[in-house]
């Protein structure tokens, strides 16, 4: 495995090609490991490079099966479930997670984004939030992923870096919840 990834390396352009295809895959079909591509997009492309591949083909990738889930959510098949009390419960109460909820369900690597995209496009979640917080949701989790792709073994050696990648996480929410509340003072 070692070996293909230091091949894959000498040839950067259809390394993040081939990235950027892989990561957006993946937000259509959870099957393939998110960790083990963006890990690898930072080992093969360095840290910031594999950063942005995998950041932008996400997101990308992202908002395109919101768009998707939102369509499909006017089924007839669906629709006749809208009606039901319990639907319309989870629906409200997704609605009014807001900002945070799609934020910190990015962030953690362990949430498989597909289910909260697909579930933010089927209940109708506000497109400036949904966009908002998953941007900058991906982008927190991608750069610590990408962080420790680069260097692995230096990530316990140097305890600093995840002082250091916690406060990233601190600020990063900060900005991005600053930036949520700008886009719904400008629209209203």
């Amino acid at each position: 495995m070692e070996q293909i990834l230091y091949s894959i390396a000498d040839h950067k352009l259809l390394a993040a090609v081939i990235g950027l295809l892989l990561v957006a895959v993946e937000t259509f079909a959870p099957v393939l490991p998110l960790l083990a591509i963006v890990l690898a997009n930072a080992f093969v492309l360095g840290m910031w490079k594999g950063f942005l591949v995998s950041w932008v083909g996400s997101s990308v990738a992202s908002i395109a099966l919101y768009y998707v889930a939102k369509k499909f959510s006017t089924i007839k098949f669906f629709t006749k479930y809208e009606k039901n009390i319990k639907i319309i419960k989870i629906k409200s109460w997704i609605k009014k997670q807001g900002f945070n909820s799609i934020f910190i369900s990015y962030v953690c690597p362990f949430i498989p984004d597909f289910l909260i995209t697909i579930t933010s496009g089927f209940v109708g979640f506000d497109i400036k939030t949904f966009i908002s917080g998953m941007v900058c949701g991906k982008f927190v989790m991608f750069l610590l992923l990408s962080y420790i792709g680069e260097d692995i073994g230096d990530l316990f050696y140097n305890p600093k870096k995840i002082v250091i990648f916690t406060f990233a996480i601190l600020i990063s929410w900060i900005i991005g919840k600053r930036v949520n509340n700008k886009i719904h003072k400008e629209s209203k």
